[in-house]
């Protein structure tokens, strides 16, 4: 009798393992991950301006992880309902306009999967899936608290084993969906039930923000929002894929979004407002991670959602030319708002250390005056529609959003400026455009 219990109880426990395996994979099992080449390395890491020419880039083409968000979209900080189809097929477009002009992009996916699957999509066993394997094994949790002594203990075999029979294709989806199985007990089938849930990250695809790459490399960001604190983990460990190790990351109460950084030749720009806070830019000062001689901290009194980070009411076209919102704007027919005027704090690097030289100058007068910049004004119209979330390849050549005011594409023109407008309907509808989307890894002086 306790040779054939033990074998019952044998055959119940593989059961039980296989069950919840199955249910595991099935709950996370709806994104279609295509085999692709594996990102080409390199050690080119670096942005000295934003004028400068684009040449290697990281992106995230978003997939089904955004499927809980465009559910609700306020919840997973998007701004309106969208078709994650229709962005995906927008992101792609994208990535082949980037190409076109010569620049390499490296994709999450691809990089995560780099070295674990053959031209197949078969598994190949060694180093690379093997550290993949164990990255994704802490974003999934058991949650086994309703089970007994006994068999709570018995997870977290439960979870090697389960990992151990998982595609590389189920661990990238474990770690963009990032799911809770709650297990609890029944006396029916298997002995086991679950209920299901996920934490996904569904603003992964604005790749502008999880870091800053500076004059001297790349600076891991904390991120403002609890939503996106998981962002940094994924992206930390595909740059580790990528040959590239960071130089900083912030830490403790600092906070940092890379929406809020600009490389401008020997200053760089970082601003302070709704997304990234005193003492996150703090830290990179005292660190010294900018490459640069001088810091300015351009502080956004407005701190609104619509423009909250720099690159939102702000870009950089050439050494000389740059775009804000017309209401931060002073100019000969209409004053700027007052509550909107953003102040600026410049650091000078002396003897090793950022020391305090100017401040609260006002930002538009010191571009202009300190830097030699001009302003193309752009209204509240074309703000809105992204008008300012381009990304800048080269001087005066710029890939930008459609849908905004004839005299604005006038404007840029007037400037001879070479926009490429592109289709970002439903891309924009999580809050971001071309800018937010693409983190330039190196940039090469023209």
């Amino acid at each position: 009798m306790k040779g054939i219990d033990m074998e019952c109880m044998k055959r119940q426990v593989r059961m039980q393992v296989f069950a919840v395996g199955m249910v595991l994979f099935l709950a996370i099992s709806h994104i279609v991950i295509l085999p692709g080449k594996a990102d080409q390395q390199g050690s080119n890491v670096g942005s000295r301006a934003e004028w400068h020419v684009a040449k290697r880039v990281l992106m995230h083409t978003p997939g089904d992880e955004l499927f809980m968000g465009v559910i609700h979209p306020a919840a997973a900080l998007f701004e309106r309902p969208f078709s994650i189809k229709g962005a995906e097929a927008e992101h792609r477009n994208y990535i082949e306009r980037l190409q076109e002009h010569g620049i390499t992009v490296h994709r999450v996916v691809e990089t995560l999967l780099a070295g674990t699957v053959d031209k197949h999509g078969n598994p190949t066993a060694g180093p690379e899936l093997d550290a993949l394997r164990t990255f994704a094994e802490q974003f999934p949790t058991i949650d086994s608290s309703a089970l007994p002594a006994n068999q709570r203990r018995e997870q977290q075999t439960y979870k090697k084993e389960t990992f151990a029979a998982l595609h590389p294709y189920e661990l990238v989806k474990i770690i963009l969906r990032q799911p809770t199985v709650h297990l609890r007990i029944t006396t029916t089938n298997t002995g086991l039930t679950a209920t299901y849930e996920e934490s996904p990250v569904m603003n992964l695809y604005f790749l502008r923000d999880q870091m800053i790459t500076t004059s001297k490399g790349v600076v891991i960001s904390k991120m403002n929002s609890p939503q996106r604190a998981p962002e940094t983990k994924v992206i930390k460990f595909v740059l580790t894929k990528l040959g590239i190790k960071p130089i900083y990351e912030v830490v403790g109460k600092g906070r940092l979004e890379g929406g809020d950084y600009f490389s401008a030749g020997e200053a760089a720009l970082i601003g302070q407002g709704l997304r990234t806070n005193a003492e996150g830019i703090q830290q990179l000062l005292d660190n010294k991670v900018f490459g640069v001689s001088n810091v300015l901290v351009v502080k956004d009194p407005w701190k609104n959602q619509a423009q909250m980070h720099l690159d939102t009411y702000f870009n950089i076209i050439n050494p000389k030319l740059a775009v804000m919102v017309a209401e931060r704007l002073n100019s000969p027919n209409k004053p700027a708002v007052e509550t909107m005027r953003s102040r600026v704090d410049v650091y000078e690097l002396e003897a090793g250390t950022y020391a305090l030289k100017t401040r609260d100058a006002d930002f538009q007068n010191y571009m202009e005056k300190k830097m030699g910049f001009g302003f193309i004004p752009v209204s509240n119209f074309d703000q809105l529609r992204y008008g300012i979330n381009f990304l800048t390849i080269a001087p005066n050549k710029i890939l930008a959003i459609d849908g905004v005011s004839a005299e604005y594409k006038r404007a840029l023109k007037d400037a001879e400026v070479d926009a490429t407008w592109m289709d970002f309907y439903n891309l924009t509808g999580g809050y971001g455009a071309a800018h937010c989307t693409t983190q330039v890894l190196f940039r090469e002086p023209h």
